[in-house]
Parts: C-alpha cells; sequence; structure tokens
C-alpha cells in the first residue's frame, strides 16, 4: 500500500490547533453554528450589559466539552443512533473485528437464527484475515468503516489523519469488492475533527443506541442481561467481535450471553434488518461516489 505523502495531507487541510476546519462544500454543523451565535452574543453583550460579555463563549465551550460525551448528539456533524421508534425493528452491529477466534464462532450463531448483522472492522485487521471477510460476505452480512488502527487516542488526531484512517479501511473493504458508506468512530467519542474527515470520505456516521458497555469483550459476564433491559425498536445495538481474554471457555460464554439476546429478540418479536434498512440507506455504494478531495488520500 503506498504511504500518504505529507503534502497530501497539508494541501488539504491547513493547521488549526481547535481541529475546527471546513472545506469548501461542507454545511455549517450545529457546533459551528453555535460558535457564530455565540460570538455575535457575546458582541452585543459588550455594548449591552457588559458584566455578562464572558457567558456565551462559556456555554459554548461547555457544551463543546460534553458533546464527545453523547455518542448520538449530532453537535460537530449529523449522527445516525437509531431508527424509527415506531417500527419493531432493530439492527446488530459488531465492532473492532475481523477476529479469527470470535468472527466464524459468531457467524455460526448469526446463520442459526437467520439474522443479518453488520460489521464494523478495522482496516488493520480486514488486511490480516482476509479470509474472514470473505466469509462474513458470503453470509450475507455488510460491512462498516471502524477505522485503520482504532489508535486508542484517536480523537485527538487530526482532521487529515482521520481522513486518511478512513480512506485506507475503503481501500482495504474494496479489495473484497465492498465500499461501506458508514463510519463509526472508535469507542463512539465524537469529535470536531470528524466533521472534516467524514466529509473528505464521503462517509455517514453511525453510533450506537443501545450498548452493554463490555469494554470491547473483557467485560462479557451479564451481557445479555444489560442489553435485555434497556433495548427497545429501532435500536442501534452496539456489541464486540473480538475473542473475550482470559480462558478458552470465555468465548462460549460470551457466544452464551449473545444467544440469549438473539432468542429474546425473537420472543419480542423485535425483527432483525440491516443497518441500511434501519436508516433507510444502503450500507454499500460506489467507490466513485468518493469526493475528489479525498482521491488523493487513497492514491
Amino acid at each position: 500500500m503506498k504511504k500518504n505523502s505529507g503534502n497530501a495531507g497539508r494541501s488539504a487541510f491547513s493547521y488549526n490547533p481547535l481541529l475546527f476546519q471546513r472545506s469548501r462544500g461542507r454545511a455549517l454543523s450545529r457546533a459551528e453554528k453555535s460558535g457564530l451565535i455565540a460570538a455575535g452574543s457575546t458582541g452585543i453583550l459588550a455594548f449591552a450589559v457588559p458584566i455578562l460579555v464572558p457567558l456565551p463563549l462559556v456555554f459554548f465551550v461547555l457544551i463543546c466539552i460534553l458533546a464527545p460525551l453523547f455518542p448520538g448528539f449530532s453537535f460537530f456533524y449529523p449522527v445516525i443512533s437509531h431508527g424509527r421508534r415506531d417500527v419493531r425493528q432493530i439492527s446488530l452491529t459488531f465492532d473492532d473485528g475481523p477476529d479469527p477466534v470470535a468472527t466464524p464462532a459468531l457467524l455460526a450463531l448469526l446463520a442459526r437464527y437467520e439474522f443479518c448483522a453488520t460489521f464494523f472492522v478495522n482496516g488493520t485487521k480486514v488486511r490480516r484475515h482476509p479470509e474472514l471477510v470473505e466469509a462474513i460476505l458470503a453470509a450475507g452480512h455488510e460491512f462498516g468503516n471502524h477505522s485503520y488502527s482504532h489508535d486508542g487516542c484517536i480523537m485527538f488526531r487530526s482532521p487529515s489523519r482521520l481522513a486518511q484512517e478512513m480512506l485506507l479501511t475503503q481501500r482495504c473493504l474494496a479489495r473484497h469488492g465492498v465500499h461501506p458508506v458508514f463510519f463509526r468512530p472508535p469507542v463512539g467519542v465524537n469529535v470536531p475533527a470528524y466533521a472534516e474527515a467524514l466529509h473528505l470520505s464521503g462517509l455517514k456516521a453511525v453510533n450506537f443506541s443501545c450498548r452493554a458497555r463490555d469494554m470491547g469483550n473483557r467485560r462479557v459476564k451479564g451481557l445479555a442481561r444489560r442489553i435485555l433491559r434497556q433495548i427497545q425498536p429501532g435500536d442501534i445495538l452496539l456489541l464486540h467481535d473480538t475473542a473475550p481474554p482470559g480462558a478458552p471457555h470465555n468465548v462460549q460464554l460470551w457466544l452464551a450471553e449473545l444467544e440469549q439476546i438473539f432468542h429474546a429478540l425473537k420472543k419480542r418479536h423485535l425483527k432483525v434488518v440491516p443497518l441500511g434498512a434501519l436508516c433507510s440507506s444502503s450500507c454499500k455504494k460506489n467507490h466513485d461516489d468518493l469526493s475528489e478531495d479525498s482521491i488523493h488520500f487513497l492514491n
């Protein structure tokens, strides 16, 4: 895979320490609109009530700090976190794979229940396990983009780095004929820098509305109970298809928890549908739909 040149990154983005960058053609986000309103309000208050001048900016900064903590909050960019609440259907999504131990076992379980899932995969693992990508495809499941490296500090990276992470994963999946339209930020944290990266990559942000806080399958005991006490129609369910650490029987424990969830979904008449159907959008698109600005990251 050809490395991206530093000049390519600089040609698409100018340095900005706050990471609020905006390329031509991207609509203003709620955050950017709020910032403009806060700045305008500060100017007005400077003449009317000087003592209140700091309040709009303090309020704006507070929202910016808290917004990343809410996965479904479309503050920095549009985020899909659930489908219609008046239809008894949900979507299953699995992050951080594919995994040579967990993914084959999960595919077998999904086949037993005839459920379709969306796998939000990491580019590095796609390169490492191409046979698992083919197995997921053969089983009729869908793919989402979950970054290339799943860097634990990815939310602090520049927009150019984030765009590269997205587009490198797109490139890895394109070798299998797969072109996802959905991207899920690692850890589900929404930060301003993703707005520009999403615009350049042509991807849509999808998070979740139901999760078990399983810590990437490091906390699988009681997973079914935590999910089933909160799941409701329209939910996008976040799970993981990574092998639980520790003894081999932990994989069986994880599968048993998943089976409890799958059985309960059928019993509650909650239909499992593809993510694209839940979001009224296709999970695949033609590679040619990528914006011109994004193409040089792939070359």
